[in-house]
């Protein structure tokens, strides 16, 4: 049986001329008008944050559908307190933070379910080269390590990793939306990177000639 997606789960079809309308509001605009009770509003503002909303899911979860159950929570608590932005902070460090909240609270529920899905990731590392007689490590191979070894890292340092230097927000940012302090922030995105190259290094020690 296929699920909802999460913009459907959360918002009503709305009547295809009023979304049109809302579409070219501003984002300040549109925060105002949905907190007022506005349907089309918070549809459009719903529209335009799904895919940063479900990409930071993505990282914060264990799998897809955790992702997907994150992300309508998350829309589900931005809609019951939206009321409640101020616009001392960004929008998006706002909503990061209820994304964070409903990934934690998940994690809490399910933290048995959680560590099962853990164990697959421990599969033995010779299975990559089951369709590569000559275990030639070729860009593809390498790529799918690195996001195995990605996946590994502990859950702050792989938060932070994903922000920093794959979604491009710097650390004083990330800080904001985290609640994290920037030297932590920092710590954990130095230890991240050094794990990630040593890791490299081990596997391919042609990775520190091409530094070099």
């Amino acid at each position: 049986m296929s699920r909802p997606s999460a913009t459907t789960a959360v918002v009503s079809i709305q009547p295809a001329a009023a979304l049109h309308a809302a579409a070219g509001a501003s984002e300040s605009a549109l925060v105002a008008r949905a907190s007022g009770g506005d349907g089309d509003a918070f549809a459009t503002l719903v529209a335009r944050l799904l895919p940063l909303v479900y990409r930071w899911a993505l990282v914060l979860a264990d799998d897809v559908d955790d992702a997907d159950d994150i992300t309508q929570d998350a829309f589900v608590q931005m809609h019951l307190r939206l009321a409640q932005f101020r616009g001392e902070a960004p929008l998006e460090a706002w909503l990061y933070g209820i994304v964070r909240r409903a990934a934690g609270q998940r994690r809490r529920r399910a933290r048995r379910r959680a560590r099962l899905a853990a164990l697959p990731r421990a599969l033995p590392e010779r299975d990559v080269y089951v369709t590569d007689p000559g275990a030639r490590v070729d860009r593809q191979q390498l790529l799918m390590k690195v996001r195995a070894f990605f996946a590994a890292l502990p859950a702050r340092q792989r938060e932070i990793v994903d922000l920093v230097d794959l979604q491009g927000y710097d650390p004083i940012e990330v800080a904001l939306m985290t609640g994290i302090k920037p030297a932590t922030v920092r710590a954990n995105l130095f230890k991240a990177r050094a794990a990630v190259r040593a890791h490299l290094i081990a596997r391919h020690p042609g990775v520190a000639e091409v530094e070099r």
